[in-house]
C-alpha cells in the first residue's frame, strides 16, 4: 500500500488491519514495528469510530506478541470484542424468534443487510451489529404491523418503513427490498424484485436472504444513499467487499452490469471498487464490473474524506452500548448534509441524486 495516501502511520496500520481482517491474512509486520502506545490508541479510536473493532482484532491477533497493542489497551479491546460477539448472538436469537413469529402469521420475511451480510464475513460474529431489518413484500408489510405488540412503540419513518423495539434491538420493517428515490425505477425494481424473490428465496432458511444479485445491489445502493446524505463508515465498505467476495460465482455478471445501468449506479460501483483498490489494496480482478463506459472523474479520495469525516453512518460518536445505531437527527439534518454533498452526488448518480433531493424537500413540507 502507498503510505503517502494515509494521514499518519497509525492510519496506514489501521487500514492494513482492516484489509487483513477481511482477507484472513497476516498484516505486514513492518507497519507495527515502531508504533507507540499513543498511536495504538489512535488506531483503537479509528476502529471504534468506523465500527470495525472486531475485524481489526482478528487481524492483529496474527501478529507476534511483541507487536501487539499495549496490555491496558489490549484488555479494553478484548472486552469490546467479547461484547460485540455477545450482542451478535443475542441479535441472532432475537431475529430467529421474530421470523418464527411472523411465519406463524403466514408471512414471509426476508433479512436485509445485518445478519444476511454478516454471514459473508470470515467471522460473522466480529461484524458489529445494528438494526434488525426485514423486508415484507406487498400486503405482507401491513399485515406484519398487526403482529407487533402495542408496547413495542411502533413508529412510522419518512422512508415508508416502520420501526419498533424487540428484545433490546431496533427492528425495521421495509416495504421495498431495495430503496431508490426515482419513482419509476422504484416501481419497476420492486415488481422485478418480488418476482425474483418469490422464485429464489428459501423461506425454510433460518435467515432467509435475498438472491445474490439483489443482495449485492441492495448493499451497494444502501451505501451510496448514505454517502450522499449523512455519510458512511468503513464498516459499510467492508460489507460491500465481503458481499462481493462471497457471491462472486453466484450471479450473472452481465445481469449485474445491466442492473447497475438501469438503476444508475454504474459509476458508483466504479468508485467503490476504486476505493478498495487504492486504500485496502484489493486486487481489481476480484471486484465486479459495472459496465461503466464513461469517464470517472471522481477520485476514491473523495469517498475516503467522507469516511474520515463521519465514521459509522456519518456519526462521530457512537451510541451507548454495543449494537451501534445512529440517533435520528431529523429530516433537516439529512437535507443539510445532502446539500453539502450535492456536487458529489450529482457527479456519481445524477438521476438518483435529483430524486433524493426532491423527496427530502417534500419531506420538509410534511
Amino acid at each position: 500500500m502507498q503510505s503517502t495516501i494515509y494521514n499518519s502511520p497509525a492510519e496506514e496500520a489501521f487500514m492494513a488491519l482492516v484489509r487483513s481482517g477481511l482477507r484472513d491474512t497476516v498484516p505486514a509486520e513492518s507497519l507495527f514495528e515502531s508504533l507507540r502506545a499513543d498511536e495504538w490508541e489512535e488506531i483503537y479510536r479509528m476502529a471504534r469510530r468506523q465500527t470495525v473493532c472486531g475485524i481489526c482484532y482478528a487481524a492483529f491477533c496474527r501478529l507476534p506478541d511483541r507487536l501487539l497493542p499495549p496490555h491496558t489497551l489490549l484488555t479494553r479491546w478484548v472486552a469490546r470484542v467479547d461484547a460485540i460477539e455477545t450482542a451478535n448472538r443475542a441479535m441472532a436469537h432475537a431475529t430467529s424468534s421474530l421470523i418464527a413469529t411472523l411465519r406463524l402469521a403466514g408471512l414471509h420475511p426476508v433479512v436485509q443487510k445485518g445478519l444476511s451480510v454478516a454471514r459473508h464475513y470470515p467471522n460473522p460474529e466480529l461484524r458489529e451489529c445494528g438494526d434488525i431489518d426485514l423486508w415484507l413484500p406487498g400486503p405482507e408489510f401491513d399485515k406484519a404491523k398487526t403482529v407487533v405488540s402495542p408496547s413495542a412503540g411502533l413508529k412510522h419513518n419518512p422512508d415508508g418503513s416502520v420501526s419498533f423495539s424487540y428484545r433490546g434491538f431496533v427492528v425495521e420493517f421495509h416495504r421495498q427490498l431495495i430503496n431508490v428515490s426515482s419513482p419509476m425505477i422504484s416501481q419497476d425494481l420492486d415488481s422485478f424484485t418480488r418476482r425474483a424473490c418469490a422464485a429464489e428465496v428459501s423461506h425454510d432458511d433460518r435467515y432467509p436472504s435475498p438472491p445474490p444479485l439483489f443482495e449485492l445491489l441492495l448493499v451497494s445502493i444502501h451505501i451510496m444513499r448514505h454517502a450522499f446524505g449523512t455519510g458512511v463508515g468503513l464498516r459499510q465498505i467492508c460489507d460491500y467487499y465481503c458481499t462481493v467476495k462471497a457471491l462472486c460465482d453466484s450471479y450473472d455478471p452481465y445481469k449485474f452490469e445491466r442492473a447497475c445501468h438501469l438503476t444508475g449506479i454504474s459509476k458508483w460501483i466504479e468508485i467503490l471498487n476504486g476505493f478498495l483498490v487504492r486504500y485496502l489494496d484489493i486486487p481489481a480482478e476480484e471486484l465486479p464490473s459495472s459496465g461503466f463506459k464513461g469517464k470517472n472523474n471522481v477520485s476514491p479520495d473523495v469517498l475516503m474524506r467522507i469516511i474520515r469525516e463521519g465514521g459509522n453512518f456519518g456519526l462521530h460518536q457512537q451510541e451507548p452500548g454495543i449494537c451501534d445505531k445512529p440517533r435520528a437527527k431529523g429530516k433537516m439534518h439529512t437535507l443539510v448534509m445532502f446539500f453539502r454533498r450535492s456536487r458529489f452526488a450529482a457527479s456519481v448518480a445524477p438521476f438518483e441524486a435529483f430524486w433524493c433531493f426532491v423527496r427530502l424537500l417534500l419531506g420538509q413540507l410534511r
